[in-house]
């Protein structure tokens, strides 16, 4: 399971961040909470909840612990 990812945001709209972590850019849906926090900064560090279903796989990301829970 992934617990975070952390590394140089390369990308940000409302809806998804691109992350680049040891040169894989990481695709990540985010709610508008999230792209709030991350919105300015160049280094990020993104909680993940990772979703898996026989004809897709999509990373959902959050800013903090507390709104990956909600």
């Amino acid at each position: 399971m992934i617990e975070y990812i952390k590394g140089t945001l390369a990308e940000l709209n409302p809806t998804e961040a691109i992350v680049e972590c040891s040169g894989i850019g990481y695709r990540i849906l985010i709610s508008l909470q999230t792209y709030e926090g991350l919105n300015g900064k160049n280094e990020v560090k993104v909680y993940i909840h990772h979703y898996i279903r026989e004809d897709e796989e999509l990373y959902y990301g959050f800013a903090t612990k507390e709104e990956r829970k909600m």
